[in-house]
């Protein structure tokens, strides 16, 4: 999480001369999803309740994660429950339905 947002402001920082090559251009610009998903995780692991984990499995891919939920009461106490997340690239653009 820490190297999506690092990554960011070093990008932000460094702006040399673009390239006609659309395969560099593609691979240094980042999405509004990434930049707006560096906040929202940030928040995320400050407000989850203690039975549930996030998990990512590559730093750098802020849009997929893995979420366990153990519940500590109820008729699901004891369970494990285990989701794989993949947020779409037109987060936050496209009204959720």
């Amino acid at each position: 999480m820490l190297t999506l947002a690092s990554k960011l402001k070093r990008d932000d920082g460094v702006k040399g001369p673009r390239t006609s090559n659309p395969a560099s251009d593609s691979t240094r610009r980042v999405s509004i999803r990434d930049k707006l998903l560096v906040k929202e995780v940030a928040e995320l692991e400050v407000n989850l309740p203690c039975t549930c984990k996030v998990n990512f499995p590559d730093s750098n891919k802020l849009h997929y994660f893995q979420l366990t939920v153990t519940p500590d009461e109820g008729y699901y106490q004891g369970g494990k429950f285990q989701f794989e997340i993949e947020v779409p690239d037109a987060y936050n653009m496209v009204v959720s339905i």
